[in-house]
């Protein structure tokens, strides 16, 4: 009798699917729901905060690019591959990537709730957490039925996307008021740092190519210029978005707005026109969500595959290949998350995890060439050494500062998901041991796809 088959992921995943996923992640949340609130903080300096953000996230995307384009770039993983391989230690991978699995489930609800309020510009009097539950748990069944079907959605969403932002920025530019940005730094530069974190939401979640590599076509030579050219356009499409806004409307106003795009658009374009920013805005919400549903599904998967976590959550659908335990379980977790917690906690609960997992990515970028040759020359994106301290370096001692202003507000938050992190893999691995798991053997086997 044969044995029975063991189930894999379907490589569905194409280049377009690639930049409508990293594009759609970021043109998300953060330019249509935080870019406004940032006024607060930062004054009309909120596109030069974009702008800043450049190389700081060119940084860190460079580091996945590099880790990308070795063999573990053929695996879903992400992260939690690059560094425990780069150091030969699961627990540091693991735990960095729980934080980051912890914060893309508050990601998650943020952006369902925010996809909710926005909905309130068509339909004031309806509860927001209603719409955000069903466009959640639609987006859910969507990425259990196959990802081919997710990465259409994810384009055609992105197509009405930039259609809203050019219907926006064109007839924008010619109605800005240049002294809205005099002074330059209206709230000083402590001001345009205080709001950096807060801004950084949008550019947090470009890495999510990273968790479905095992699912994409060639992925370690597709990936890696896929995440340094959509991190590229994405900050071109922040700037151009926010240097339009502020210049078309005090920063008091958007401040305080709900659909802040939607009401510069109300400035200039008729009521047409900013329906379909503020319908832009909603698909902005909508590609960020179907996105970032793949990533804790993907983690829990890959935690399994690797005996820290049960073995029933890496089960994969016989017809469908996908992980869908992981993602049911997901979905309840975002769910309950969007009825019990505000979309601020949610917004910092999800940043501090993100902060962390860069942070150890940037470190084990410098770590690379002298703790793992063998990692560092089966590299295809293949960097003198020099280049990596500065790029690691960058990439770490940012995140480090971000982690810094922020975790005071989700202290408790942290503490529990790192101990909850921290039982789970000590459970885990005992389990593993009892079952004759061999761990040793397991780390050596992705060794072997470097020779």
């Amino acid at each position: 009798m044969q044995p029975k088959k063991q189930l894999s992921l379907k490589r569905d995943l194409g280049p377009i699917s690639g930049y409508a996923t990293i594009i759609g992640i970021l043109v998300g949340a953060g330019i249509f729901r935080v870019t406004g609130e940032a006024g607060a903080v930062a004054g009309s300096a909120v596109p030069l905060a974009y702008l800043l953000f450049a190389p700081i996230v060119l940084s860190t995307a460079i580091a996945y690019s590099v880790f990308m384009s070795t063999p573990l770039g053929m695996r879903p993983g992400g992260a939690y591959l690059h560094i425990s391989r780069t150091f030969n230690n699961y627990y540091l991978g693991f735990i960095a990537m729980w934080m980051k699995l912890v914060a893309f489930v508050g990601a998650i609800s943020f952006m369902s709730t925010s996809f909710g309020e926005y909905m309130t510009y068509f339909l004031p009097h309806h509860d927001p957490r209603m719409w955000a539950t069903i466009v959640l748990l639609f987006f859910y069944g969507v990425n259990i039925i196959g990802v081919k079907y997710y990465g259409q959605f994810q384009t055609a969403m992105l197509i009405v996307l930039i259609i809203s932002i050019l219907i926006l920025v064109i007839p924008g530019i010619p109605k800005i008021n240049y002294s809205n940005y005099d002074p330059l730094l209206p709230k000083g530069f402590d001001g345009l740092l205080a709001a950096m974190p807060m801004l950084f939401f949008s550019y947090a979640g470009f890495e999510t190519l990273a968790q479905v590599s095992g699912e994409t076509k060639d992925p370690t030579r597709t990936l890696p210029m896929i995440f340094i050219k959509g991190v590229l356009a994405s900050v071109f499409i922040f700037f151009i978005m926010s240097f339009v806004a502020f210049g078309v409307l005090p920063a008091e106003t958007l401040a305080t707005s709900k659909s802040a795009m939607a009401d510069v658009a109300a400035q200039y374009l008729p009521p047409w026109g900013s329906s379909i920013v503020a319908i832009g805005a909603m698909s902005a919400f909508l590609t960020s969500i179907n996105g970032s549903i793949l990533v804790p599904s993907r983690m829990l998967f890959v935690f399994s595959e690797d005996k820290l976590m049960p073995n029933f959550l890496s089960a994969i659908h016989p017809k469908w290949r996908t992980p869908y335990i992981s993602l049911i379980i997901s979905a309840i977790i975002c769910t309950a998350l969007i009825w019990l917690q505000s979309s601020r906690y949610l917004m910092n609960a999800g940043l501090i995890g993100i902060f962390i997992i860069y942070c150890f990515q940037g470190i084990a970028l410098m770590a690379l060439p002298n703790v793992n040759k063998r990692l560092y020359n089966s590299a295809r994106v293949q960097l003198p050494k020099w280049l990596l301290y500065i790029i690691g370096s960058i990439s770490a001692l940012s995140m480090a500062y971000f982690i810094i202003l922020t975790i005071m507000d989700v202290l408790t938050f942290t503490i529990i998901g790192l101990v909850i992190g921290t039982t789970l893999y000590i459970l885990g691995r005992r389990q593993g041991k009892k079952e004759g798991f061999d761990y040793d053997a397991r780390m050596e086997q992705d060794y072997h796809l470097l020779d």
